[in-house]
């Protein structure tokens, strides 16, 4: 064999070997997308869960929701810490939908924890008041656009009676 047959054989099997160097590739790529959209859709469910959990351990939280005369300082503290947290969480779960990690489903019902934790008139006005502070503008803005024109809920009471009859769909 001589060098100018070794050149024939290795043009030939050149675009080959690069042809599937890319098919590599782009099943890399994929399967990174695949990871990375696992990874957000296990972080929401992780972020959520240590969000009941937390109201599951602390009764003097879930009272906050429930107590119709004025909070203390130190339940305002409470309050505004878990909500902002909250928030925080439903923006960031904001950020993967709008970058299309997350799809408009998944999204949509995770978008609707906000219309449970500002569906009593206490935590609204702490949405309007202070809440919103340091959030991007969009976000705020969609969040406004939620629950403008949603009624109040009365998810807390019946989420601590089991009456479900009771419970108004938002």
């Amino acid at each position: 064999m001589t060098l100018t047959d070794l050149s024939i054989i290795a043009n030939f099997l050149s675009p080959i070997a690069v042809l599937g160097t890319l098919i590599y590739l782009a099943r890399q790529v994929k399967l990174g997308n695949q990871l990375a959209i696992a990874n957000a859709r296990e972080r929401m469910v992780v972020q959520t869960n240590e969000e009941l959990y937390r109201l599951m351990n602390d009764a003097n939280l879930r009272d906050c929701f429930l107590k119709t005369d004025e909070l203390s300082q130190d339940e305002q503290g409470k309050l505004h810490c878990f909500l902002t947290a909250a928030m925080r969480q439903r923006e960031w779960e904001w950020f993967q939908h709008r970058d299309r990690l997350i799809e408009e489903s998944v999204a949509k019902s995770y978008f609707e924890i906000i219309a449970i934790h500002l569906g009593i008139e206490r935590t609204r006005h702490w949405w309007r008041i202070l809440g919103h502070i340091g959030f991007d503008p969009h976000f705020v803005a969609e969040v406004d656009q939620l629950i403008a024109d949603r009624p109040l809920t009365n998810f807390w009471e019946c989420m601590t009676s089991y009456d479900s009859e009771r419970l108004q769909p938002s």
